[in-house]
């Protein structure tokens, strides 16, 4: 099996709406430059009827897949725009019959006590299968995926990374990091293959309301930690804001030559 990143971008998406930054503009006026959403997917291969995991169910999920139904989704937060995505399965979409939505029980209580995604369940458009900390899930072709709980927001929210082990390689997942990063996850960054990984912003003044307090840790700060790593380290759900999204930026160029990168639509790593 493979993966393939279907998007790299923060919640908003690019273009974001109400700016009209250079990223923005460019969006609108040339379609190719459309950013994503950050979801990524595992597939078996490129065939129509192909195996299909989704990690991350975002508002783009329309666009970011082929018209194959899923065989699985993961949800990474309970935060409204990572799961908006699921509402596309609903009856007045796609009316999707029991697709498995893999949830640690937090989120599953969220799902039903907030419509409509108790009106999926109750449609029978998801079937929620329960997966907690740690729990190994096997999919195919020897691949393995464990959730990870990063950051309890709240006492009914959170966040979930995951590990996801092929024959050949393994990868972590974790596309939402809330304030910096715990020793227990930069150690599961520099045991895999390959990390992607948070990155929403590059400098804490990117949005005036989040100057004094970023809410995820800033590139610099996590390439800092891990410079020595073996791992290759690419960055995903980067704000619009963010200057390294742009390919001729000094800060693209930066982590370039540190030997980060950043998470790009189509990306594939074979698993």
């Amino acid at each position: 099996m493979k993966l393939e990143i279907l998007g790299n971008v923060q919640d908003g998406g690019v273009p974001h709406l109400g700016c009209n930054c250079s990223v923005c503009d460019a969006a609108r006026e040339d379609r190719d430059k459309i950013k994503y959403g950050h979801s990524v997917l595992l597939k078996e291969n490129d065939n129509d009827d192909s195996i299909q995991y989704l990690i991350g169910a975002s508002a783009d999920i329309r666009f970011q897949t082929t018209g194959k139904i899923f065989d699985g989704i993961f949800l990474v937060d309970n935060h409204f725009t990572h799961l908006v995505g699921l509402l596309y399965l609903g009856e007045f979409s796609l009316e999707a019959e029991n697709i498995p939505v893999y949830s640690p029980e937090f989120m599953e209580n969220y799902l039903d006590n907030n419509d409509p995604y108790r009106y999926l369940k109750d449609r029978g458009n998801i079937q929620v299968q329960n997966m907690e900390d740690g729990e190994t899930e096997d999919l195919q072709d020897g691949v393995e995926v464990t959730p990870f709980q990063t950051v309890k927001r709240t006492e009914h929210t959170g966040t979930l990374s995951y590990l996801i082990e092929g024959e050949n390689k393994t990868i972590y997942y974790a596309p939402i990091i809330y304030q910096e990063w715990t020793d227990r996850e930069l150690e599961r960054i520099r045991d895999a293959d390959v990390a992607i990984i948070e990155g929403c912003f590059y400098h804490s003044d990117e949005v005036g309301r989040y100057a004094d307090n970023p809410p995820h840790p800033l590139m610099p700060d996590t390439m800092d930690e891990l410079e020595d790593s073996d791992t290759e380290v690419i960055f995903t759900h980067l704000n619009h804001t963010n200057p390294a999204l742009r390919e001729n930026s000094e800060e693209r160029a930066e982590l370039e030559e540190r030997g980060f990168k950043v998470a790009e639509k189509g990306m594939e790593i074979e698993l």
